[in-house]
This record gives C-alpha cells, sequence and structure tokens, in this order.
C-alpha cells in the first residue's frame, strides 16, 4: 500500500489583521486585512513573526513555549491558538492541541484553518467521523483549498476506507493545484486501479 502523508502549510492567519503564507514562503508576511480597525500592536506582530521563523525551522519545543506565551498575553486571537495547536500537532501532543483548536473555535466560529488542523487532530485522536465532519466544515469554509481536500482523501482512504470519497477527493485536489503533483498522481492511479479491482471482485 503507498503511504499517504497529510499536507499541511504553516498556518499564519490572525484575526483581525494579521495574514501570511505558508512553509513555501521564503519570509513571513504580515498584512492588516482590515485597515479601517485599530492598528494591531507592533509587539504583537513580532512576537507574531518570531513564532513563525521557530515554525519555519521546526523547533517544535521552543515553537510550543512562544505561542503559548503569546496566547496567555493576547488570546482574543483564533489564529494564535490555532498556530498553538499546530505545534502541539507536530510535538504529537492532541489532546492539548484540540484544546487549543476549542479556544480558537470559540473565539470565532467560522475561522476555517482550526477545522483544516482540527481534522487532523481527531484523526490522530481515532475520531474519524469528527475529523470527517471538521473537513468538511473546512471545505465548506473555502472550496478552493486543495490542501483540506488533500487530507481528507487521506482520511477516506486510508481510516474510513472509503475509496470512491477517496478518489474524489484526490481528483479535486490535484485539479485545484497550480501545477500537476507527481505523488498524488500515483496515488489517482493507485486508487482507480484498487477500485477497478474491487468492483470486479463484487461482480464475480
Amino acid at each position: 500500500m503507498l503511504i499517504r502523508f497529510a499536507s499541511l502549510l504553516l498556518l499564519v492567519l490572525l484575526l483581525g489583521g494579521l495574514q501570511g503564507c505558508s512553509l513555501l514562503v521564503t519570509k513571513p508576511e504580515v498584512v492588516d486585512s482590515m485597515p479601517q480597525e485599530q492598528p494591531l500592536p507592533p509587539e504583537l506582530i513580532e512576537a507574531y513573526n518570531a513564532g513563525l521563523e521557530l515554525l519555519r525551522d521546526e523547533e517544535f519545543a521552543a515553537a510550543e513555549k512562544h505561542w503559548q506565551e503569546l496566547a496567555e498575553t493576547y488570546d482574543g486571537y483564533p489564529g494564535v491558538w490555532t498556530n498553538l495547536a499546530l505545534v502541539q500537532y507536530r510535538l504529537e501532543d492532541y489532546a492539548k492541541g484540540l484544546e487549543s483548536l476549542n479556544r480558537a473555535i470559540a473565539i470565532k466560529q467560522d475561522f476555517c484553518p482550526a477545522y483544516k488542523i482540527l481534522g487532523l487532530v481527531q484523526r490522530e485522536m481515532g475520531q474519524f467521523t469528527a475529523a470527517e465532519s471538521s473537513y468538511q466544515t473546512a471545505v465548506q469554509c473555502d472550496p478552493a483549498d486543495a490542501q483540506v481536500r488533500y487530507n481528507l482523501g487521506i482520511l477516506y482512504d486510508l481510516y474510513l476506507h472509503d475509496l470512491v470519497k477517496a478518489l474524489e477527493q484526490y481528483q479535486l485536489a490535484q485539479s485545484m493545484m497550480s501545477e500537476p503533483d507527481a505523488t498524488l498522481a500515483i496515488w489517482i492511479a493507485d486508487l482507480e486501479r484498487r477500485s477497478t479491482e474491487q468492483v470486479a471482485g463484487e461482480g464475480s
């Protein structure tokens, strides 16, 4: 069986002002997405970018301490809690990650990035039905997010064993990418083959 790995970009969204990029970006950026509101404190922007650098460098122990302190000081920003949960996910502390994500969603119920990570955390905790629901919520938030489709495909493929739905999500993820992903193409071909064999077996 081909091994599937979750796709996970670095979340840097912060309610009320900070929006940024992913691990694919050379340097984290800060953008004031709501210029009509009071400007964000410079110390928050500086601390936020420092936390992103720790995540980019995969210094997860230091990153957890940093984001925890940031969450205590600026506890009203779901992006802070979501990045803390991302670190906790990478440290395999799923229970704490779940707590952090619940805090993020309590602050802003429709905060899409939280549901992306929530699906991963719930999957690792064996909560597959809940993970499916979280991914579906993330899809509703942002239907064009290829990552969510990708990870939902993995959930259907390896954990819920629904080849039809897995293939559909992989194909959607591939169609949303600017360039075809070679690994995903292999997975799609593998599922198409397995689906054909499954149908043939049922008809014999």
